[in-house]
């Protein structure tokens, strides 16, 4: 293992047809969306399983109990953990606080966006040698990647999620605590009917 120190968690939602992918919707059904999700899920768990760059876990939403979730467990021999807190920011930053307990580096990531390679996640690690904060920026104004090394319980509050201000509100308060951070490439995800085009094209040709 690469990173015997660090740790990769990804987040993502039980995949029931009408909670997820729903900015998608109508332009595909929401079982459509349901299945994408899955696909997206099993995607990013195949990429940072197979790429034994370290630990890998799966933070479910609301709970571990959906058996889609119970699947990717035995499937792809990662462990299950549930998020915690009333919004993304306030999950994100409890998995931070529990994890950097265990682990010297956490990187969090999602499951909608398909262009970040494993190259980036690895990059991302590095970075936070020497780094306290890593990014790598969305074309829509937000990220799809928060890395950290240290935890602060302020990191992620205020951030208006799913609005082109996110990335901007994020590094303002990475400022505001004085920590050292990085911003990688940027990277597309996939948020729009737009955006589910280019990747059926760039990804299924």
């Amino acid at each position: 293992m690469k990173h015997p120190d660090s740790v990769i968690l990804i987040f993502s939602k039980a995949p029931v047809a009408g909670q997820v992918n729903t900015r998608l919707l109508p332009h595909i059904t929401a079982e459509q969306a349901a299945r994408l999700h899955e696909e997206f899920t099993r995607d990013r768990l195949q990429m940072c399983t197979a790429a034994g760059l370290c630990d890998v876990q799966l933070w479910c939403s609301p709970n571990t109990r959906h058996a889609f979730f119970c699947d990717c467990r035995q499937q792809y021999a990662v462990q299950l953990y549930a998020q915690q807190g009333k919004g993304l920011g306030e999950r994100m930053s409890n998995a931070m606080k529990a994890m950097l307990g265990a682990y010297k580096r956490i990187i969090i990531i999602g499951t909608d966006a398909p262009a970040l390679d494993i190259d980036a996640i690895d990059a991302a690690i590095n970075e936070l040698e020497c780094r306290d904060i890593v990014l790598v920026p969305a074309e829509d104004g937000g990220y799809v990647l928060i890395g950290a090394s240290t935890h602060h319980d302020d990191l992620l509050v205020d951030v208006p999620w799913g609005t082109e201000s996110v990335l901007a509100s994020t590094v303002r308060n990475i400022e505001r605590l004085g920590l050292k951070h990085s911003l990688l490439g940027e990277c597309w995800d996939v948020d729009r009917p737009e955006d589910l085009e280019r990747y059926l094209a760039g990804f299924h040709s």
